[in-house]
């Protein structure tokens, strides 16, 4: 251990940092806790990012090395209007399914109170946004187009938060995986 150099030490923890990464983007949803959430997404565009040097031979850095090039769709949920939130779910099940897109979806847990003819009912957002993604099938009705479905596995989707911040949510996101960074 005291043997290892300033760089090697920084290289077991970057490869400890993409592991973790990499363990939060199977498919389907996952609430990821974190004191610097925005630290913690930016890392991981960076490592999906083709031109990223994985670290490490083992099956994490297997598995992001299959990660990389995947397009990231980034929402910020406290800034959606007026049928945003359907309108955002509609237009990701006319994505291409691969690669598979990677969904972060911030904010959360700030979604706007006020309803009006301005903001949708915010868990009406909440329940859009998060708690669809326990579903395998996804069935939602956009008012333009009329009903369609979405399958969980055809996506990575991120929910990053602050320790605490889910305490503001309007229903307890069962049935969706939670990590702590």
């Amino acid at each position: 251990m005291f043997n290892k150099s300033i760089k090697e030490h920084v290289l077991e923890l970057d490869e400890s940092i993409q592991n973790r990464i990499a363990g939060f983007i199977t498919q389907g949803a996952c609430i990821i806790e974190a004191s610097d959430p925005v630290i913690v997404m930016k890392k991981l565009e960076e490592i999906v990012h083709p031109t990223y040097q994985i670290l490490g031979n083992g099956v994490e850095s297997t598995f992001l090395k299959k990660q990389q090039g995947r397009p990231i769709i980034r929402w910020d949920a406290k800034t959606f209007r007026k049928n945003d939130a359907i309108g955002s779910m509609y237009s990701l099940s006319m994505y291409p399914k691969e690669p598979k897109p990677i969904v972060i979806i911030d904010n959360i847990t700030e979604i706007p109170e006020a309803v009006s003819e301005i903001y949708d009912d915010p868990e009406f957002v909440e329940n859009v946004l998060l708690h669809s993604w326990k579903n395998d099938i996804i069935y939602l009705t956009h008012l333009e187009y009329g009903p369609f479905q979405m399958n969980r596995t055809d996506y990575s989707v991120l929910f990053p938060v602050t320790p605490g911040a889910l305490s503001r949510l309007r229903h307890h996101p069962d049935g969706i995986a939670t990590t702590t960074f």
